[in-house]
């Protein structure tokens, strides 16, 4: 299952995303956790070292495994240099199994701790002023795009600021279930508004956290501009204050009402049934329109002959079921 934190920039979505990475990591979940974020801190909160995290390359920086990979044997790709966000998966494309060793974890992942780790970067000296961080969130979707996931596999996804997962690269889509961190304030309210709007088009399951919360009249003013999608707040803390000036502390230290939200994160994930019919249609549309409002322009070919019409995710988890019966 794929749970996705979304919110305002500061609003604490990365802290929520490493405390959830951690409390499955806890309970022995498998657990892969992917900094979607321009500003890249989330391997340090999750203990990575500086060292390590240097020397991790970066989806989003270098491409050329990913694409590579998932291009496979597939003919109605002409090369891996076409493959987009949008990209669909078909008949011949390299998947990349949650739980399987391949070239795609060897290259990007590093792992500690229970939890396995990756990044798509952010700019370098040669990006400064040449290209906007959609480069790095596209290929964040190539990789969700071939990825094979299922009940007991945890996939979170720290996501960029403000609703630009659900808007222009449509990568909220790809995941089962959204969590919006929300403080009460109006900017981070307003982001909601724009993101309830987004998944309700194309049925994302979003649930609102709130964060920073104060008191009552904090938790009041969330719900009152959210309404029911508030399902739980977390309150002020010691554990995570400490948290964030780097100071470590074991999970089993964080305040009681806190970690009953991080169990309430899981069970509404786990209460939601994967609809790989779904996902597919939704990846269709999403490619459909790329493909003609920029790509075959982009790449003089008409990109809608990338889609298999006989490729079917569940044909795929079928047949896997069958052989490991």
């Amino acid at each position: 299952m794929r749970i996705a934190f979304c919110g305002k920039g500061g609003s604490g979505k990365s802290t929520v995303s490493s405390l959830m990475a951690k409390y499955l990591a806890s309970m022995n979940k498998d657990v892969l956790v992917v900094d979607g974020d321009i500003n890249q801190h989330l391997g340090q909160a999750l203990g990575f070292s500086d060292d390590a995290l240097k020397e991790q390359p970066k989806l989003g920086m270098s491409p050329e495994v990913l694409k590579e990979f998932v291009k496979g044997t597939n003919p109605r790709i002409p090369d891996a240099s076409y493959i987009t966000e949008s990209c669909p998966a078909g008949r011949g494309s390299g998947l990349i199994h949650f739980n399987e060793t391949n070239p795609v974890f060897d290259h990007y992942q590093l792992q500690q701790d229970g939890i396995r780790f990756m990044a798509i970067g952010g700019h370098d000296d040669s990006d400064i002023g040449t290209t906007c961080y959609h480069k790095f969130t596209g290929i964040f979707g190539v990789f969700l795009n071939h990825l094979i996931d299922g009940q007991n596999q945890y996939l979170i996804g720290d996501m960029c600021a403000g609703a630009d997962p659900f808007a222009s690269s449509g990568l909220a889509s790809r995941f089962d279930a959204v969590f919006l961190v929300v403080e009460p304030t109006v900017k981070s309210t307003s982001v909601y508004k724009q993101c309830r709007e987004y998944a309700d088009m194309f049925d994302t399951k979003l649930f609102v956290i709130g964060n920073k919360i104060e008191n009552k009249s904090d938790i009041h003013y969330i719900r009152e501009k959210v309404g029911d999608d508030l399902i739980a707040c977390l309150s002020k803390s010691d554990f995570v204050r400490d948290f964030e000036k780097g100071i470590a502390r074991p999970l089993s230290e964080l305040e009681t009402e806190n970690k009953d939200v991080l169990d309430l994160i899981l069970q509404k994930t786990d209460s939601l049934k994967k609809d790989w019919n779904k996902y597919q249609e939704i990846g269709m549309r999403f490619h459909k329109s790329a493909a003609e409002g920029w790509g075959n322009a982009m790449y003089g070919i008409d990109m809608m002959g990338f889609v298999d019409p006989e490729f079917s995710y569940e044909d795929v988890i079928q047949s896997k079921s069958k052989k490991a019966a």
